[in-house]
């Protein structure tokens, strides 16, 4: 086999495997439960994706058939995406606006929050949401790479959202303005990942012998339909009451 095929075959090895580690794990959950749960036709159901980022979910939800509307704190995001033909507006300029949603999705946001800055914030939010609508949060477990992400500051769980927002009294400081009830909740399962490895942080020998790793507990993920991944997160389905 010559030089130049070999070369060709890694550099599709290499697109698959850049492919597979920017596999979205929560995105066909997301759409499951939005196909479940949204009462009017889809072409009537109006989703808000709260912090939309690059647009990937928004998209998605879009091609589904779903009038959706993102917003984001970040300017240059919030243009790229209008550039792309979606539907996005800065956060000033959502505030302006007086919308009323069918569905709330909020996919890797909380965990960027502080409880009580997280209740005032989702409060703003929930404001927005129809009673009998629905809020879906995508976030991470506490897992030994939660914290790599720069600004990620606390991982919650379904029952701590329900102690604040639910509509049962608890002993918690604070409560919200907006009540929650828990409706259906699934857990997102991933490739093992290795955390404290050289070749993760630094580029040199030991870094392919990582990548090659990485890649076979991707596919063993895939091939096992999860059964050989781990638990690294939830979506959750949320009714307000």
């Amino acid at each position: 086999m010559s030089n130049y095929s070999l070369s060709k075959i890694y550099e599709q090895l290499k697109q698959i495997y850049y492919l597979a580690i920017r596999y979205d794990y929560d995105l066909p959950i997301i759409l499951s439960l939005l196909n479940k749960y949204c009462q009017p036709e889809r072409s009537q159901c109006s989703v808000l994706d709260v912090g939309c980022g690059m647009g990937k979910k928004m998209m998605a939800i879009s091609t589904a058939g779903y009038e959706v509307l993102g917003v984001d704190v970040n300017n240059q995001l919030v243009e790229a995406n209008q550039k792309q033909g979606l539907n996005c507006l800065t956060v000033e300029d959502f505030l302006q606006t007086q919308n009323q949603f069918d569905v709330i999705l909020m996919s890797h946001i909380i965990e960027h929050f502080n409880p009580e800055a997280l209740k005032d914030f989702m409060d703003i939010y929930l404001d927005r949401l129809k009673v009998g609508g629905y809020l879906i949060i995508a976030t991470p477990l506490l897992t030994e790479y939660f914290y790599e992400d720069f600004d990620h500051v606390k991982p919650y769980l379904p029952l701590g959202i329900l102690m604040v927002f639910g509509k049962t009294p608890t002993q918690v400081q604070y409560y919200s303005r907006n009540k929650l009830g828990l409706k259906d909740i699934k857990f997102r399962k991933r490739p093992y990942r290795f955390t404290f490895v050289r070749g993760k942080y630094i580029r040199d020998w030991t870094t392919k012998i990582y990548q090659i790793i990485e890649f076979i507990n991707i596919l063993l993920c895939f091939i096992s339909s999860g059964w050989l991944g781990r638990k690294d997160g939830w979506v959750g389905i949320f009714k307000k009451i």
